[in-house]
């Protein structure tokens, strides 16, 4: 019944002595026993004495459910954070703009790409975090005792070491930047992103770490709501700026459809010069003697306009949905640029029109 029989004979010849728990506790710990096996000797030794089991209290043994709901609560804690650094991250460079360091898929396509794979990251994994987050302050309000729980102090200081190396590796990366000639601006603004969010979750997290009576757990639960509420505000003003400059996603959509139009159009003007170059230099009289699939708009299924000028030249149309923007204009991208609506390319079969790059998607 004991943890060891030598213990069960000391507590019982100490108790037939009239000896406290408190005095049998201190004399076995301070010869190495551990509290948890002395108490279990002693409920061992009441329930013999008395002949009734020491009830245990349900839902005492919850440690697997407690894994569960930490690890959740780190694993989305992680996704919207890196994701909210991200997409902060991609804010700076698009307004502390920096033409030594931008990509060319930073100022539109997979920017934009980027931009809502970060947004949508936050939009998941937030919400199922204050949910999450909520259900273990309440149960850790109506048990405090499992403030004190070992899952979750292994949980939460795991969750500080990672967020302690992402803080670091994030530092050395901006700074990085910064030595290599990057705006001093730009370092500012990414390095206080990060300070934010790794403060933020080592404020949070390390201070709920500690041991807490009844007056600080009512601070804790202010605490709790008051970074709930910051949390939530700030996630909302970086998903609304991320909208603001990605727009909505119809917008997308048109984006991406007149990617898709251009991509076309340029597979085409290969195809005509080819030909051009194979057939004595001449023109095909229409766009089926290329023996190409790209012929038709991706939405409308209508066919792309093809219109023969003379020698050489030609033209090639379609609808296009919104105006063309390139941060970084080349040759070819000035090629290919285009307003909304019915627009037609004037293109020299004798000359390459150069790769529009605008298929970020595919």
């Amino acid at each position: 019944m004991s943890p060891d029989n030598s213990v069960g004979t000391f507590i019982e010849s100490a108790k037939s002595r009239s000896i406290s728990d408190q005095a049998i506790v201190g004399m076995l710990t301070s010869q190495g026993w551990s509290e948890k096996e002395v108490y279990a000797a002693l409920a061992a030794y009441y329930e013999h004495s008395i002949g009734i089991q020491v009830p245990s209290r349900k839902g005492s043994g919850t440690a697997a459910r407690d894994a569960f709901f930490y690890l959740l609560i780190f694993s989305t804690l992680a996704t919207w954070t890196i994701a909210l650094g991200a997409l902060s991250f991609d804010l700076i460079d698009r307004w502390l703009a920096d033409n030594l360091f931008q990509n060319a898929w930073q100022s539109g396509g997979y920017g934009d790409y980027s931009i809502a794979s970060e947004m949508a990251a936050i939009l998941i994994s937030f919400p199922i975090y204050l949910l999450i987050s909520r259900i273990v302050v309440r149960d850790t309000s109506e048990h405090p005792d499992k403030l004190n729980s070992p899952v979750r102090k292994w949980l939460t200081y795991m969750a500080l070491v990672i967020a302690a190396g992402i803080f670091i590796g994030d530092l050395i990366t901006t700074l990085t930047y910064l030595l290599r000639g990057e705006l001093t601006s730009r370092f500012i603004a990414k390095a206080a992103v990060v300070m934010i969010l790794s403060g933020g979750v080592f404020f949070y997290y390390f201070g709920g770490l500690r041991k807490s009576d009844e007056a600080e757990r009512i601070d804790s639960w202010h605490r709790d709501r008051w970074l709930a509420i910051v949390s939530a505000v700030a996630v909302s003003v970086m998903v609304t700026l991320g909208f603001s400059n990605i727009g909505a996603p119809k917008r997308q959509r048109w984006m991406r459809a007149d990617a898709r139009r251009v991509q076309d159009l340029y597979q085409l003007s290969t195809g005509i010069r080819a030909k051009w170059k194979g057939t004595e230099q001449k023109l095909p009289s229409n766009l089926n003697e290329l023996n190409q699939t790209m012929t038709r708009d991706p939405e409308t299924q209508k066919s792309y306009e093809y219109v023969v000028r003379d020698g050489r030249h030609y033209a090639l149309c379609a609808d296009f949905q919104l105006v063309s923007t390139q941060a970084n204009p080349t040759a070819a991208t000035t090629t290919w640029a285009h307003p909304a609506g019915h627009y037609c390319f004037e293109l020299d079969a004798d000359r390459d029109a150069g790769n529009p790059n605008v298929y970020p998607y595919f």
